[in-house]
């Protein structure tokens, strides 16, 4: 599932995706972000993020995912389709915002959070009160799931340089808005090579291409 992550070679680059790539701004439509319903959890970015660090993860199945880290450590815009090199094909378009990371103390507590992934629905607790997400993923199953495991590869730089690897453990949940549609709460549990385990709440909105540009 993984091969084509073990056998890049040393000189990778990241690729571009749509245009965007380390060191490029993403510019987004102001009118897009006013129409962020009211009760989001999700804050509003500034209108142009600068893009320092990206990402990609293979998922299998000639399903690639490319993350792009701006400026302000608050977000995160992904892509999902193609493999961004010779497909350019993306499916689908996301903004994240990081509502908390969190770093467990021990195993004990990070075995109790990958418990509570598993479960149909996951209550987020904040200061403003809770709010309660269902499961996205095997929304159809009324059982404990085992959440979905990937390595995101991860560099600073157009030429490949300051490389890092990080382990994911992930689960999607979901919230209906009072507009109908869904806020998305992706809780990624990340273990990087070398460095701290955390676990990130990262509250998502859907981007549509015309909603920003390089």
């Amino acid at each position: 599932m993984f091969g084509s992550l073990f056998k890049r070679s040393k000189g990778w680059q990241p690729p571009e995706v749509l245009g965007l790539t380390i060191g490029r701004g993403i510019t987004f439509d102001p009118i897009a972000l006013r129409l962020l319903p009211a009760d989001s959890l999700i804050e509003r970015p500034d209108t142009t993020l600068m893009i320092t660090a990206q990402g990609h993860c293979d998922l299998g199945e000639q399903s690639h995912m490319h993350r792009f880290y701006p400026d302000d450590d608050r977000f995160l815009i992904q892509f999902q389709g193609g493999d961004g090199e010779t497909d350019e094909r993306v499916d689908e378009i996301m903004l994240w915002y990081f509502h908390d990371v969190q770093y467990p103390s021990g195993d004990a507590e990070w075995g109790r959070m990958k418990t509570a992934i598993r479960q149909t629905g996951y209550t987020l607790r904040g200061e403003d009160g809770d709010h309660r997400f269902e499961r996205a993923w095997f929304d159809t199953s009324t059982a404990p799931e085992d959440p979905m495991t990937y390595w995101e590869d991860v560099c600073d730089a157009r030429d490949g340089s300051g490389r890092r690897r990080i382990f994911q453990t992930a689960m999607l949940f979901a919230r209906p808005l009072k507009d109908g549609r869904d806020e998305m709460l992706l809780i990624n549990m990340e273990e990087p090579e070398g460095a701290e385990r955390s676990v990130a709440f990262m509250i998502g909105f859907p981007l549509e291409r015309h909603n920003f540009s390089v």
